[in-house]
């Protein structure tokens, strides 16, 4: 009791007064045990206390972790996707397409026009090999085959057979607005169609272009049939 000072005796004293074990009076009161006791109810309320300072502590770590988690910041959820592109055939483009053919775009042409017919637009990287007033002939920069006469796979512009009428079978487009039909012979996508004039026209795309009908009519709409273009027979 002699490392005790003044104070903490008087707060000993006072602890076991108010927990109500000493007797009532001053005589006869034995101080050791009042000290004692005090001392039992300082180390409880020490104890209580320390207990809810952890308790509070322990609250605010796990606050800050589930602010860490709603954060993103443990690197364990999935990451979030911002956005995708989507691959595309616009004009000017040159794309794969899920068969593994070639989907060409179709993009202005500005080089010379040769008798019979004009174009508006080309197939990317294609070119106007030649023509006459039988047919217009377009094929791949740099083909090996430089015959216009030559029409396995190019893209081919042609009147109708003069012993032929009307768009024959296939799958109905539109061509700027006039009627046309669609169908696949072999590795050629054939358009007949009728143009401004009435002329009925013929388009012949190989199918390596991986053109749709929408595309393939898009290019009928850019061909202008000149005054000279003759048809053929059979």
């Amino acid at each position: 009791m002699n490392d005790l000072k003044d104070d903490d005796v008087k707060s000993l004293l006072a602890l076991a007064l108010a927990d109500g074990d000493a007797p009532l009076g001053g005589a006869g009161v034995d101080p050791a045990g009042d000290l004692a006791r005090g001392r039992r109810l300082l180390r409880r309320r020490r104890a209580v206390r320390f207990g809810g300072l952890a308790a509070a502590a322990a609250v605010c770590l796990g606050a800050g972790s589930l602010a860490l988690t709603a954060g993103g910041g443990t690197g364990t959820e999935a990451p979030t996707v911002a956005s995708r592109q989507q691959p595309g055939g616009t004009t000017g483009r040159t794309t794969d397409n899920r068969s593994g053919n070639l989907s060409i775009a179709l993009v202005a042409y500005t080089g010379d026009q040769v008798p019979g017919y004009r174009v508006s637009e080309v197939p990317k990287g294609w070119e106007i090999q030649g023509g006459n007033a039988f047919a217009l002939t377009i094929a791949p920069t740099g083909a090996a085959d430089r015959n216009p006469d030559s029409f396995l796979g190019k893209l081919v512009v042609m009147l109708q057979s003069v012993d032929a009428a009307g768009p024959g079978a296939g799958t109905p487009v539109s061509v700027d607005g006039r009627r046309g039909n669609v169908h696949v012979e072999g590795d050629t996508q054939i358009l007949v169609y009728q143009d401004a004039a009435s002329h009925w026209v013929v388009i012949q795309a190989p199918t390596s272009l991986g053109w749709d009908d929408e595309r393939i009519a898009r290019f009928a709409a850019g061909v202008e049939v000149l005054g000279n273009a003759q048809g053929g027979r059979g």
